[in-house]
């Protein structure tokens, strides 16, 4: 029992050396930000903390990659993390959106917000200043109702 026990460890250090090896794609950066929300939205310095903090590392070309997201197999699930969310919404793209979907984006952001569901537990457990608190939460939801309604006045 002991001798297989030991193998089955040499077996998954063995794996998890071998792995390091496959290469990793994460989600290219990009600095502009001509695109970017907090830009085109003159968001205030309180929003911009917020969406930098709760948001960006994932919904954004900003990320900014821990170490552990270049040690395989966490590499992996990061690359595949980031890739769908920005495919779900990406705050550097915001200026090439229709004003539709910016009123429906804001929309879900308040719901999404108000209901604890973003950011998600799983990267506030390791990101804990990515939680947000009561105050930013309701920060975020009067910024978003006041964007849409901006947006859809015309502005």
């Amino acid at each position: 029992m002991k001798k297989t026990l030991k193998y089955l460890a040499y077996g998954l250090l063995l794996a998890l050396v071998i792995s390091q090896f496959i290469p990793t794609e994460l989600p290219e950066n990009n600095s502009d930000l001509s695109n970017d929300i907090v830009v085109t939205e003159q968001a205030p310095d309180e929003v911009k903390i917020i969406l930098r903090k709760a948001c960006y590392d994932c919904h954004s070309n900003q990320t900014v990659y821990p170490w552990y997201s270049q040690v395989a197999p966490v590499s992996w699930l990061v690359a595949k993390d980031t890739r769908e969310a920005r495919d779900e919404l990406n705050f550097s793209d915001w200026a090439e959106l229709s004003k539709r979907k910016k009123i429906k984006i804001l929309n879900e952001m308040a719901e999404e917000v108000e209901e604890k569901n973003m950011p998600m537990k799983i990267y506030t457990v390791i990101h804990r200043d990515a939680a947000l608190t009561d105050e930013e939460i309701s920060t975020l939801i009067s910024w978003t109702k006041s964007r849409s309604d901006n947006i859809l006045g015309g502005d």
